[in-house]
């Protein structure tokens, strides 16, 4: 998982066909679960053509990237197809959840 800033956000996004972000905050317990899930429970075909990125919404820098994305509720997912913002899922999912949601990125 590759941590971003403001300023290598839109580049991640541009350099991979298929990106999820995690929007997450260090404090949020919630957000450590949601970190473990993407690292140990996504499938190898999933995650080998989904690059994954983190971006903690607590730097001054990073509120307007937050905004952009309606950034309310943590922890936040942004599912982006070809740099195309395809879908946003916010709270903590369970796991087969999420993957549907990959499954439906990648088809």
């Amino acid at each position: 998982m590759t941590e971003l800033t403001h300023t290598s956000f839109q580049d991640f996004v541009r350099a991979n066909r298929f990106a999820v972000i995690h929007f997450y905050a260090t404090w949020n317990g919630q957000d450590a679960k949601m970190k473990d899930l993407l690292a140990r429970q996504i499938p190898a075909e999933l995650s080998n053509v989904i690059a994954f990125g983190m971006l903690d919404v607590d730097p001054k820098e990073h509120h307007d990237i937050c905004r952009q994305h309606k950034i309310l509720t943590l922890p936040s997912l942004a599912f982006y197809r070809d740099v195309s913002l395809i879908q946003t899922v916010k709270g903590l999912r369970k796991s087969d959840e999420i993957i549907e949601h990959l499954r439906q990125l990648v088809s």
